[in-house]
């Protein structure tokens, strides 16, 4: 389930019998505990944080919710160094080898992204595998060949190019949003959709929508035709920027 995303903070959570694992924590701990508590989640059975990347709103709460609970928090070299997180348990992780956090196997692969050294994951489980994919600039192979045969991809639409390039934004912002180390946009989202969507593909959620140069309407849309081409027939939902979504439902 989705707890939040967007600029104003991201995290989402992935159970299942019994385990749990939070992959970023950019709200702050109270606000974590009250959205956890919406979904009858217990905070203290989280049993790894995974963070993507060192920004605030991916870790803005995990200091002080991962010290409460007792919480490992996994992540590159880079992203550690550059997180506060004094005296909480650390993990560091490889960007391209999988690793074991109780049931599941997690596959961090490389992303490009203006921060450190920044990961999207895989997360399997007993043949059943999602797939989290945010805050990159570009899907490069290894981010297509990484997100294949996910029955869930969450994946990112940040913007909408013309509303992005009419909007109110300096120009060196626009530019930095747009390039290889930005954001995805709408039509980068759908690109990613018609290459890695395959029979076992059940949803599609998108991520981290932009409040100032995206909609929800316009995301689903564009993204919504990128699987017609594919040929496929998923379940397509929208996160709105700093909304919540509840267990993420299979077809």
């Amino acid at each position: 389930m989705v707890l939040s995303s967007g600029s104003c903070g991201n995290s989402i959570v992935f159970s299942s019998d019994g385990a749990s694992v939070m992959i970023d924590a950019g709200l702050s701990c109270r606000e974590l505990e009250r959205r956890m508590s919406m979904f009858g989640l217990d905070p203290s059975d989280m049993d790894a944080l995974l963070l993507t990347h060192e920004h605030t709103d991916h870790t803005r709460g995990a200091k002080r919710f991962c010290s409460t609970y007792d919480v490992p928090v996994y992540g590159t070299d880079g992203t550690l160094s550059l997180t506060p997180l004094e005296g909480v348990e650390l993990r560091p992780i490889s960007n391209r080898h999988a690793f074991e956090v109780g049931p599941f196997k997690v596959s961090p692969f490389p992303i490009k992204h203006l921060a450190a050294e920044p990961v999207a994951y895989s997360i399997s489980d007993d043949g059943f595998k999602l797939s989290v994919a945010s805050d990159l600039g570009c899907a490069t192979p290894k981010v297509l060949e990484a997100l294949q045969s996910s029955q869930v991809l969450m994946i990112e639409a940040n913007y909408d190019d013309e509303m992005l390039m009419k909007g109110t934004y300096p120009d060196f912002l626009k530019r930095t949003i747009r390039g290889d180390h930005g954001h995805l946009s709408n039509d980068d989202a759908a690109m990613v959709c018609s290459h890695v969507i395959s029979d076992v593909t059940k949803t599609v959620v998108l991520l981290h929508l932009s409040r100032e140069n995206n909609t929800p309407e316009k995301a689903a849309q564009t993204v919504s035709d990128g699987i017609r081409k594919n040929g496929r027939d998923v379940r397509l939902e929208v996160t709105e920027h700093g909304g919540s979504k509840g267990p993420i439902g299979l077809r």
